[in-house]
This record gives structure tokens, sequence and C-alpha cells, in this order.
């Protein structure tokens, strides 16, 4: 495994791998002020199992659906906000797996965190207007662990292992291995595939909330935080004891509605279970 100051060298001439062409669309519609089911459905003809899996997902027990046969009623059904979500997910589950590590267990826990930070985005009093990029952040929070997979190869799979063993952050152990974590490269690959700026910073800093000037940033790392202390995890099962006061303050949140917000965030991997089903 290369030393921490050749890995940081080395992914500055990483191959990153492109985005999908259907992310790519996706991530314009999410600058857009109104998004309308006839731009999903143009994103859609991108990939043409991309929408029999939205129409399975709209006729899933999740839904209560039954019936729904397009696109359009799809959206009826689910919101156009919620369709956007759930392509760019289905697209980035087809798209995008883990090597080295279980593809189930790390998107679920994204997904998870995806959900979560919709459910904090809707309680939080300090965010008046709703962020557009936050589900695509949840999603992609712990895309750079994909990277290191792919170019580190079977050594990634050893320092999942030493973080698991340890009970340590991933994070940590990555920092101390090669200089630099997930969360950074997932914001290079991201500024790669020019995603926009909050979507990447909110990713890049989900890590260093306090460092990050970014609300998406602040919801990514509770929502993570929270998904971790109840066992939603991406593989290391590593628990944090606590989380940041500082972060709930920043949101307008307060640490005693956990228990509501975790009665939601449960309820939320109802729906990730459901798209992890659609996209297989």
């Amino acid at each position: 495994m290369p030393s921490g100051s050749d890995f940081v060298k080395r992914l500055d001439s990483v191959d990153f791998p492109a985005a999908p062409e259907v992310i790519v669309r996706l991530s314009r519609l999410l600058s857009e002020e109104w998004v309308t089911g006839e731009q999903l459905s143009e994103v859609m003809a991108l990939d043409a199992g991309i929408s029999a899996r939205v129409l399975r997902l709209a006729n899933s027990v999740y839904f209560r659906g039954q019936g729904v046969r397009s696109v359009e009623e799809a959206v009826l059904r689910v919101g156009v906000d919620g369709v956007r979500d759930v392509v760019f997910a289905l697209s980035l589950l087809r798209a995008f797996k883990p090597l080295h590590f279980n593809y189930h267990t790390f998107w679920r826990h994204s997904l998870g965190v995806a959900q979560t930070v919709l459910v904090l985005q809707q309680r939080a009093l300090n965010i008046s207007t709703p962020i557009p990029e936050a589900y695509a952040a949840g999603l992609l929070h712990d895309i750079g662990m994909l990277v290191l997979d792919r170019t580190l190869g079977a050594g990634y799979g050893t320092i999942l292992a030493n973080a698991r063993e340890q009970g340590r952050p991933l994070f940590e152990i990555e920092r101390e291995t090669f200089g630099t974590d997930h969360a950074d490269v997932g914001g290079r690959l991201l500024e790669v595939w020019r995603m926009p700026t909050a979507l990447t910073q909110a990713v890049a800093g989900h890590h260093a909330p306090l460092v990050a000037d970014s609300p998406a940033a602040h919801l990514v790392h509770l929502a993570d935080a929270i998904c971790n202390q109840h066992a939603v995890h991406h593989g290391t099962a590593y628990k944090p004891a606590t989380t940041l006061p500082e972060v709930w303050d920043e949101l307008g949140l307060h640490e005693a509605d956990l228990p509501g917000i975790v009665t939601e965030m449960y309820a939320g991997l109802a729906k990730a279970d459901a798209l992890l089903a659609a996209a297989s």
C-alpha cells in the first residue's frame, strides 16, 4: 500500500469513474426551482431499466401502490421531488458496486442517511428553505469509499477491517494510513463530476461539520451519526457515543427530539429496503 504522501499525490492522477448521464442530468435538475414530471421522464429515458424500476417501486407495498402504469402516475403518487430522488438512488445503486466490501450494507447505510437527512431538514428550525441537494448529499456522503475501494484494491478491505476491529471511525484510520479520507476523496469525485457546489461541500465536509460552512454538511453529519448509533452502518460497526451539540444548535434542533427522529429514521429504512429491492 502506498504511503500517505504518495497516495495523496496519486489522487491527482486517479482515473475517477465517469458519472452516468442520468446522474449528470439529475444534478442539473437539483438547481431548478421547478421540476416537472416531463423533465424526469426525459432523464429516465436515458436508461431503459430505470422507468421499469420506478414503476415497480411506485407499485410496492412501501408506497401502498397498485395499478401505477406510467411515470406520470408515479409522479402523482410519489411526488416530483420523491421521484427525482428515487431515480438518483436507483441510478447510483445500479452503476456503482463495491469490490471489497458488502454492497447491501454500504448502500442501505447511504440510503438510510439520505432518508434521515430529509427527516432532520423537515424538523430543523434554522433551515427556512429546503435544500434541494439534501437527499443526494446523504446518498453520496460515502461515495469516496467506492473510489478508494477501486484505487487501493484489497488493501482497502484491510483498512475497513482495522476500523472494525479497533472500534474507531473509518475516516481516522484512513487519515493515519494515507493522509486523506473518503469524505475528501468523495468531494474530489463530485468536483470531477461537476456536481452542485452545495452537494460537493456537504460530502467533503460531513466529518468536519464545524469547519464546513454548510447546512447540508451539518445535516449529513448528524444523520450519519444517528444511523451509526443505531447500527445502520456501512460495515465497520462503529457506534459513536455522542453527537456534537454544536451541530444540533446550528440546525436549530434539540437532542430531546432524538427518539422521534429515530422512529422516523426506521420508517425511512423501509423505503431504503424497497429501493434496494427495486434496484436488484
